[in-house]
């Protein structure tokens, strides 16, 4: 079956020290699987998507463990590049913490199996037949083998009218602000949709003002004339904003009490992308007043209850937050 969404990149362990332990005296490690794409991904499929998740992980028991939990929540596996047993599986180390310590994180992910991935045994043909494909800013800031593989999506996407997703999510340690804003110029022109947080918006390309006017700056050097083009803003506690069809709306983010901050940023653009792809259960809940803008900071607001870095849902988890919201029931 043709995939609603297709993507790549790349996916690590997570190591995290216990709550109130630095990495530097924890008595033991938690271990959870973690990639912005698949995580995205993974949400998707929970909700009864059919998502293809491209990658390179070793042929050995940690890949095999990212493969696994990735299948178990519903995502296609089987364009996997698998590669030597004794290559890299990316990690990274974690604290999470209260303000003001706030969240630590610690990559180890150089030389990786994503990062020295062979562009040439990628099944790009994967995209043909997608309703859409959805990248990261993160991926090309990891090798130029990563890079590779990113720019021949990009072109495989345009040749075969496949609509782009691309959430700019850009990373400090990664890549420097003036590098990540010069090569992610192609990707945000040419997304269908864009995801920007504010804080990139600013760092990136200088972008200021309020939520609106930073939607406008970014559709005067993004847009292409005569093309669709949804611009999406995330504002953190402040929910999020959208420009679409040159009407500018924002949403007030759902309150939670919970605390795990890792992934709610991808759980966001999986609700986000979910409506956009109208979903059966956006559908329904569209007809009581709900907004993409508000799926996905539905989306984010469930994930931040739920510990690891996959918003481990379902669509009636999601159904009983809009209904909470909306004041009324469904159906």
């Amino acid at each position: 079956m043709p995939a609603d969404v297709v993507s790549f990149g790349e996916t690590m362990f997570r190591l995290t020290a216990p709550n109130g332990f630095r990495l530097e005296n924890a008595p033991s490690l938690r271990i959870y699987v973690g990639g912005t794409e698949s995580n995205t991904l993974s949400s998707l499929a929970r909700l009864k998507l059919r998502v293809n998740w491209i990658s390179a992980l070793p042929a050995n028991p940690l890949g095999k463990r990212i493969e696994s939990e990735l299948r178990g929540h519903g995502v296609d596996t089987s364009h996997i590049v698998w590669t030597a047993p004794n290559s890299r599986l990316g990690i990274f180390y974690a604290e999470e913490a209260p303000d003001p310590l706030g969240i630590q994180v610690y990559y180890d992910r150089a030389n990786s199996a994503c990062a020295l991935i062979d562009p040439d045994a990628v099944p790009y043909n994967a995209v043909d037949n997608a309703r859409i494909v959805h990248l990261t800013g993160i991926t090309p800031a990891l090798s130029e083998h990563a890079n590779t593989v990113f720019q021949r999506f990009l072109e495989r996407a345009r040749a075969q009218h496949v609509p782009l997703s691309f959430d700019v999510n850009y990373r400090a340690k990664l890549w420097s602000a003036s590098d990540a804003a010069r090569q992610l110029e192609e990707a945000c022109r040419q997304a269908r949709i864009l995801f920007c947080a504010h804080a990139d918006a600013s760092e990136l390309w200088g972008f200021s003002g309020s939520p609106e006017q930073i939607l406008r700056q970014m559709a005067a050097r993004f847009s292409i004339a005569g093309e669709p083009k949804t611009l999406v803003l995330t504002l953190g506690s402040e929910g999020s904003a959208q420009l679409q069809n040159d009407q500018y709306t924002a949403e007030p983010c759902i309150p939670t009490n919970g605390t795990a901050r890792f992934g709610s940023g991808d759980a966001f653009s999986a609700g986000y992308l979910y409506a956009y792809l109208d979903g059966p259960l956006y559908r329904e809940a569209q007809t009581h007043g709900a907004t993409a803008l508000a799926f996905g900071n539905a989306l984010a607001s469930l994930k931040r209850c739920i510990d690891g870095d996959i918003a481990v849902i379902t669509p009636d988890d999601v159904r009983a937050l809009l209904q909470k919201q909306e004041g009324r029931r469904f159906r």
